[in-house]
């Protein structure tokens, strides 16, 4: 049984969630948005929240339960393809893909970023370290493992060693720039992290533009053959959400990522995404599918859907009777978030 401690920390999450959904079907994705980075008090009790719930609560029942955590998964992932092979052999499927499609040779450009690859191929932790950028950090908890040189951010960090940073919102351009105070960023380097990580972040983010929109900057500041891991929450079984699972391959394919790797865990979608040197021949899955009329309401060039986005959330109700909605209500529309005594 959930302890009353884990519950009101439970509750607290749920509720800054709630709240976020709900003004975005009231004012619009771009307003809500605004009026919740600007809560400095709510996004500070969101963070201590949310890591007093990973590292005490989720940590000891994976222990208990034997579970496979998702930072663990993370990491196996970025040692497997960076130090251990896995990015080679990849560059060469994507290289004889291209080939099998007939395309004219890269041109220079891509032919100079296909060099990159070799260059760029990490052989072991000795040599060099993995460059991860972990968006919706909260407490930094990759920063234990010497493999990683880690970039921490957040809305509002929980410890220190975590930058603020909105990425939703963040500027792209040639090199990092830090406020005054060097606590915030407020512009990251295109093309210059091996990895990018979301996990449990998409959900987070009310309106599925948003969550395109964060994919899409996770692709400019990724390297060539770079990663993004996305681990999202859900505890149905495997077959439950294929067809959104389905629709994030398909828009992530036409933004030029290849999916690598799929794992359906105890609660959890693990994924793998490699920014791909020629987006057609990410785009190549696309064209092979033949999707059917049901499939096709899922597809989207530039949105990203979860499971919350076909619920309705309480469309006649004021913001000052938030408090006031069933509880049943906020079950359902965050039940596929991880806060139960069984959880990740």
């Amino acid at each position: 049984m959930a302890t009353e401690e884990h519950k009101r920390l439970a509750d607290i999450v749920k509720g800054t969630h709630a709240l976020l959904r709900v003004e975005c079907h009231q004012y619009g994705s771009e307003i809500a948005w605004k009026r919740h980075v600007a809560r400095n008090d709510v996004l500070q009790e969101y963070a201590v929240s949310m890591q007093k719930l990973a590292t005490t609560y989720w940590a000891d029942n994976n222990l208990k339960n034997g579970t496979y955590c998702r930072m663990e998964w993370i990491k196996t992932q970025c040692k497997e393809y960076f130090l251990h092979g896995d990015k080679k052999k990849y560059d060469k499927r994507e290289q004889d893909i291209n080939a099998k499609m007939a395309l004219k040779k890269l041109d220079v450009e891509n032919r100079t970023r296909e060099s990159d690859l070799v260059e760029d191929q990490l052989v072991n932790s000795h040599e060099r370290r993995i460059s991860v950028l972990d968006v919706g950090s909260c407490y930094n908890p990759l920063n234990v493992d010497d493999a990683f040189d880690v970039t921490a951010i957040d809305l509002i960090p929980a410890t220190g060693g975590v930058f603020r940073c909105d990425f939703l919102n963040i500027a792209i351009g040639r090199e990092k720039i830090l406020s005054g105070d060097t606590r915030e960023i407020h512009q990251l380097p295109a093309n210059s992290f091996h990895a990018v990580v979301f996990s449990l972040l998409l959900e987070y983010l009310p309106c599925p533009k948003q969550r395109y929109i964060c994919c899409r900057n996770a692709y400019d500041v990724l390297k060539v053959g770079g990663l993004l891991i996305i681990v999202s929450p859900d505890s149905k079984h495997v077959g439950a959400n294929a067809r959104l699972m389905k629709s994030w391959r398909y828009t992530l394919s036409r933004l030029g990522f290849m999916r690598i790797k799929y794992e359906k865990l105890r609660h959890i979608h693990c994924l793998a995404f490699r920014k791909c040197a020629c987006k057609d021949v990410a785009m190549r899955w696309c064209e092979l599918q033949r999707f059917s009329e049901d499939d096709r309401r899922y597809m989207s060039e530039t949105e990203i859907f979860i499971p919350q986005d076909f619920q309705t959330i309480c469309p006649d109700e004021k913001l000052e009777k938030l408090h006031e909605y069933d509880k049943t209500d906020l079950a359902s529309i965050f039940s596929e978030l991880p806060f139960d005594e069984t959880a990740i």
